[in-house]
């Protein structure tokens, strides 16, 4: 019974000295003048809390700081100089204060993160680092230069967010305009097989084309409209409007409807939906002798928006299923458009 009583007592002093050997830390103030896009006490809780969970420190409460403060009449923010941080640390009675900084400087935000050590009276750690400015991104960049300085390690993707300017429009690093936009012109080649493409290079005196290839080029252009957006992903209803067989000397007008979803992130998205053409048909199937008709089926398409620079470039594969059990239609299409487009209906 003596042993496990000392055994402990032995245990509960061991943890009150490792609790008393952490350092004490305050977040005081964090200097936003010269960046008036972000919330300073955000940030001041942010860092707070980031110290927090890293648990090598003891964080001074912000109601304890707010209490001291009205107790003592005194207003802790505003204080960077090294002689009043010196001051509020010896008041408050911790071993070191968090500060920094954030300055606009061209198209960077410099984010400054500073550790002082209240009893040497000066700066014993120090980060600096240039982040894109993006609006809502104040935290993250906080937190990574927090980390930055502590040597803690970090997602090397969140620090390629804030640090490559050209990165998928996501909600990470452009909230405001946080879609993948693909819309803009389309252009590629259809191609036919079974039954219609045999029609097609029939003679035109059978009802055929004088096709001797069952492809046709395509003209286009997409509209799209995002009518949900949540995390990474966004659902997307599409208008394509498209010409095809130019080339051999048709001019046969197609309408595709697609509902779909896209990645922001990774730029793959597939939709599905009716496609309506326009072509002279005879007893139910394709004739040029025939009547000129409007003809519908289904269309199901998977693509990937590339990404190079202020450029995007979407590039599709689509595949409609035959009626006849024969004539399969797939193809292939591609477009552009400058990375910062708006959609015509948004």
């Amino acid at each position: 019974m003596k042993k496990l009583l000392f055994g402990i007592a032995l245990t509960l002093s061991v943890l009150s000295s490792n609790a008393q050997s952490k350092p004490s830390v305050a977040v005081l103030d964090f200097d936003t003048r010269g960046y008036n896009e972000v919330e300073r006490y955000q940030i001041i809780q942010k860092l707070s809390l980031e110290m927090i969970n890293m648990s090598g420190y003891e964080v001074m409460d912000n109601y304890d700081i707010e209490y001291i403060s009205e107790r003592d009449g005194k207003d802790f923010t505003g204080c960077f100089s090294r002689i009043c941080l010196k001051e509020y640390g010896e008041q408050l009675e911790v071993d070191f204060i968090l500060t920094g900084s954030m300055n606009l400087l061209g198209e960077k935000v410099s984010t400054t993160v500073r550790l002082f050590d209240v009893t040497e009276g000066k700066f014993v750690k120090s980060t600096n680092r240039n982040y894109v400015d993006v609006p809502k991104n104040d935290l993250l960049m906080a937190e990574l230069a927090l980390k930055d300085m502590l040597g803690v390690e970090v997602d090397p993707e969140l620090v390629r967010r804030v640090t490559v300017a050209n990165d998928y429009d996501n909600i990470l690093n452009n909230p405001f305009d946080r879609t993948l936009v693909a819309e803009g012109p389309r252009m590629g080649f259809g191609f036919v097989t079974g039954n219609n493409a045999k029609i097609l290079a029939k003679p035109l005196n059978e009802g055929g084309f004088n096709q001797q290839i069952p492809l046709s080029s395509q003209f286009g252009y997409q509209f799209e409209k995002a009518y949900i957006t949540t995390g990474n992903w966004q659902a997307l209803a599409e208008i394509v409007p498209m010409i095809s067989g130019l080339e051999s000397n048709r001019f046969i007008p197609n309408l595709t409807i697609l509902n779909g979803l896209r990645s922001n992130n990774s730029g793959w998205e597939f939709a599905f939906g009716p496609t309506i053409d326009v072509s002279r048909t005879l007893d139910g199937q394709l004739d040029s002798r025939g009547e000129i008709s409007f003809s519908t089926a289904l269309v199901f398409s998977v693509g990937k928006t590339v990404k190079s620079g202020e450029m995007n470039f979407p590039i599709n594969a689509f595949l409609i299923p035959p009626k006849d059990g024969s004539s399969y239609r797939f193809g292939l299409s591609m477009g552009w458009n400058a990375a910062k487009k708006k959609r015509l209906f948004d």
